[in-house]
């Protein structure tokens, strides 16, 4: 029996490592998440500003559009000016000219406006683009250490795995089924070390006579507390 005493101590140290490595594992989701999250609102923010500046851009192509189309109005109008015979029309028709011509005066100086305004938004822009990229890569290379060590995390379960699956092939059937039901209802320890007279399980005081026979390690016994198997492992063995 003290055959089993020792592997089920090695197998309980083996499924330690092993939730040690899931709950690293299940936490790199969320890490990513997090990591996601900021480079979707960073990247919401870049396209807001740049949806900014296309807007300027295309009130600009708009004003330059309408500007070309009045001055094409007005070119036709004045040429027909020398065709008008009565004085009357011909100054009606010069002054609707002149508005004409002061109207369109003031779309070039809007336009000269929009012009200045992206002028300003793309040298922002600019700017904002050195940051955004710096910030944008430091996400990403996180995100790369995460999907790197989720490989490395995996394959060292793999490997702990076959290790375990030929530890718990030495045990019996009738103590791997019991250490395994142990194992599941008591948050993954299913082995308790006994030790000053107490469960390290439960933390609770263990019969005189019960951790007696337990430091003889001849047969497996369990905490009348938490039900994990005892198992006594001397300081220099630890």
């Amino acid at each position: 029996m003290e055959k089993n005493i020792k592997i089920l101590w090695d197998l309980q140290q083996i499924d330690l490592k092993l939730l040690d490595i899931e709950k690293r594992i299940n936490e790199i989701p969320n890490k990513k998440r997090s990591l996601e999250e900021k480079l979707r609102l960073l990247n919401e923010e870049k396209n807001f500003k740049e949806d900014c500046r296309n807007k300027l851009i295309q009130e600009k192509e708009r004003r330059e559009k309408e500007i070309e189309q009045e001055s094409e109005k007005i070119k036709m109008v004045e040429s027909r000016l020398s065709h008008i015979r009565n004085q009357k029309d011909y100054l009606e028709m010069r002054k609707k000219i002149e508005l004409a011509k002061k109207s369109n005066k003031l779309r070039e100086d809007e336009l000269l406006k929009k012009m200045e305004e992206i002028e300003q938004q793309n040298k922002m822009l600019e700017e904002y683009m050195i940051s955004y990229n710096e910030e944008k890569n430091r996400i990403e290379e996180a995100l790369m250490v995460f999907d790197n060590e989720l490989k490395e995390l995996l394959a060292q379960k793999d490997e702990i795995m076959l290790k375990r699956n030929a530890v718990a092939e030495e045990l019996d059937a009738a103590t791997l089924k019991t250490y395994e039901h142990l194992r599941a209802n008591c948050r993954g320890v299913g082995v308790s070390r006994a030790r000053n007279e107490s469960c390290e399980g439960c933390f609770m005081n263990l019969p005189p006579q019960l951790y007696n026979m337990v430091l003889k390690g001849d047969k497996l016994y369990h905490c009348p507390f938490c039900q994990r198997y005892l198992i006594y492992i001397p300081e220099e063995k630890e």
